[in-house]
């Protein structure tokens, strides 16, 4: 039992310390308890002798610290993808001896894995993922005992990329012998970038994105990105672009992007043309923008001479709306591109109808708007009732306004934006005069002193330093006020004996408002006095042992049911018999009292007077 009680003691200490743990441990426990075998043979040969238990005089602290890993704040750092950093953390409490630390990252799942080996101490040296980038999260972790920080964030900058495309976005463009064709390179990751193209320009910290350029190859030739750095190293590229140099005498003008249903523009509103010219063209040549009238014919110039595409043309002021026909024209030769259909549409008008409208207080009314130019469009009211995607014309809008209200317009536009707006509506409330109407009360009788719920009901408008009180009729017919709790819909109050007349009186009651001063149509309820109850015993007599005699209890004032108890102890609850006969069988001579007597008011007097009943044995 002896050796038993050593290795059970082995078990709980080093499971306290939590190293019990898997095979290893229980490989441990099992040398352990052979040593221990071996040991308590020897202690049996030598016969020691067996201690008692001894208190443990152990010094042990008040609190014990909680142990905990805490890294620090990076959420200001943004670093590169490969980048070394130092991963600094603090400790609290208590780790074993063989205890470890391992920085670990969110990965693309956002789950966390391990980015550093095992450290015995902080900060830990980790290099960050080549393939991430963006927010991640990071913590550090202790092996034993394990214990998981909380995680801080870290920002990794995205590698450089960079995307070669033509000016409008498409990839392939014609040009004649001479002429040049533009490009851009949309760029991603941190500025400033530096980037190599395939004709051998290079372009060094730049900060423009995207970045715009031009080439004029001899003949047919593709071009595109062949390498892109920035803080964080080399980046990858994508895109490429094909310029093909038409050998063709006979010049051509083609228009590119245009819109499936054509161009839809407001008057005196700059807009972009692009296009592409094909062919041999003299030099000194120009491109300019031409608009139609609206039977598509009559060409105006709207726009600069520009040497290639895309050219800003203008919309001229004052256009009638309607569609009109757009080109493009070359100066040298004078050849023309197709045309396309252009609506111009004129900036929106609307205007709110002159209407004087009438409403019930609560209601509801339709203001009638008038729209004009090109839509769709939206409007903004005085009382802050807004409308937009709106179609159709006329229109109506629906307005609740609380009080008498004038409404103007404050903003109204359309496609084209904010236009012109006018008009004023009046609506008129019909605001009823303010009323009071008391409700039932839901007892009719009541005690004096007893809580009561007043309901009400009001109309018309009540001012904010308005409160509603409840007032009583006193015994000389004035209206006084009660102690009044409650708010808009019922009111409470207690009805107190100076306002009563008998011991069962019929009062009015009412409420009234103080901000306008209303009063409000009067109910009547029954209050009876407190304590009005009273009773009488009577019914003495002479009997012999073993007979009976009768008793009568007289009830005066106070309403039934009536309880009371006699001096024998007899309780009687709730009749409504007056009076009330019972038998006694009194053994000796007693005297009879009521010593009690209640009803719904509560407690009341009872006579001095017993009814007394004599038993003579003779």
């Amino acid at each position: 039992m002896y050796h038993k009680f050593i290795i059970s003691c082995f078990v709980v200490t080093w499971t306290s310390l939590g190293l019990w743990s898997g095979s290893e441990n229980i490989g441990q426990l099992k040398s352990t308890q052979n040593a221990l075998r071996a040991d308590t043979i020897r202690k049996d040969t030598l016969k020691p002798t067996l201690m008692g238990l001894q208190r443990d005089t152990t010094f042990k602290p008040d609190t014990v610290i909680k142990t905990e890993v805490r890294i620090g704040d990076l959420s200001y750092l943004s670093v590169c993808p490969g980048s070394p950093v130092l991963i600094p953390f603090t400790t609290a409490g208590t780790f074993k001896e063989d205890n470890k630390f391992i920085v670990q990252i969110t990965n693309a799942s956002g789950k966390f894995v391990n980015l550093s080996e095992p450290a015995k101490e902080g900060p830990v040296a980790v290099t960050l993922p080549t393939n991430r980038s963006g927010s991640v999260l990071v913590r550090v972790i202790s092996t034993n005992p394990e214990i998981i920080s909380k995680p801080t964030r870290l920002t990794i900058l995205p590698l450089p990329h960079a995307r070669m495309e033509l000016i409008d976005g498409s990839t392939n463009t014609k040009i004649g012998p001479g002429q040049a064709a533009s490009y851009r390179v949309m760029l991603t990751g941190a500025a400033p970038w530096s980037f190599t193209v395939s004709d051998g320009t290079t372009v060094t910290n730049t900060l423009v994105n995207p970045f715009t350029a031009q080439v004029a190859p001899e003949q047919t030739s593709s071009f595109k990105v062949t390498s892109v750095n920035n803080t964080c190293g080399s980046g990858t590229t994508s895109g490429e672009v094909v310029v093909q140099v038409s050998q063709d005498t006979l010049p051509v003008i083609a228009l590119k992007a245009i819109p499936r249903v054509g161009f839809r523009l407001c008057t005196a509103t700059p807009f972009q043309i692009n296009f592409s010219a094909t062919g041999k063209y003299e030099a000194g040549n120009s491109f300019i923008v031409q608009l139609s009238d609206t039977t598509g014919q009559n060409f105006k110039n709207i726009s600069e001479l520009i040497p290639q595409s895309p050219i800003m043309a203008k919309t001229p002021a004052g256009l009638e709306p309607g569609i009109y026909k757009l080109r493009v024209v070359s100066t040298f030769p004078t050849i023309m591109s197709d045309t396309v259909d252009v609506a111009i549409s004129a900036p929106a008008k609307t205007v709110l109808r002159r209407d004087t409208l009438q409403i019930a207080e609560g209601e509801s009314t339709n203001l009638t708007l008038d729209f004009s130019g090109g839509g769709p469009w939206f409007v903004l009211l005085s009382d802050g009732t807004y409308q937009n995607d709106i179609r159709t014309t006329p229109y109506t809008v629906k307005v609740s306004p609380l009080n008498p209200t004038a409404y103007t317009i404050t903003s109204a536009g359309g496609f084209c934006g904010v236009g012109d707006l006018s008009g004023t509506a009046f609506v008129n409330v019909k605001i009823p005069p303010p009323t009071i109407a008391t409700g039932n009360l839901s007892d009719k009788t009541i005690c004096s002193g007893t809580e009561i719920t007043v309901p009400f009901s009001t109309t018309g408008r009540f001012n904010n330093a308005n409160k509603f009180l409840v007032q009583i009729k006193d015994t000389s017919g004035r209206w006084v006020y009660l102690p009044t709790i409650g708010g808009t819909s019922s009111l409470r109050a207690k009805i107190l004996p100076p306002y009563l007349k008998d011991t069962l009186s019929t009062q009015q009651v009412r409420v009234i408002s103080t901000d306008p001063l209303i009063e409000g149509t009067p109910t009547t309820l029954q209050v009876m006095m407190p304590n009005a109850a009273q009773a009488l015993v009577t019914g003495g007599a002479v009997i012999r042992p073993g007979g009976a005699a009768r008793l009568r209890v007289s009830f005066k004032n106070g309403l039934p049911p009536w309880s009371f108890v006699l001096s024998d102890g007899t309780t009687i609850n709730g009749t409504f018999i007056n009076p009330y006969q019972l038998t006694v069988n009194p053994r000796t001579t007693t005297e009879y009292k009521v010593v009690m007597v209640n009803n719904t008011c509560g407690t009341g007097t009872t006579d001095t007077v017993p009814a007394v009943i004599r038993v003579e044995t003779n």
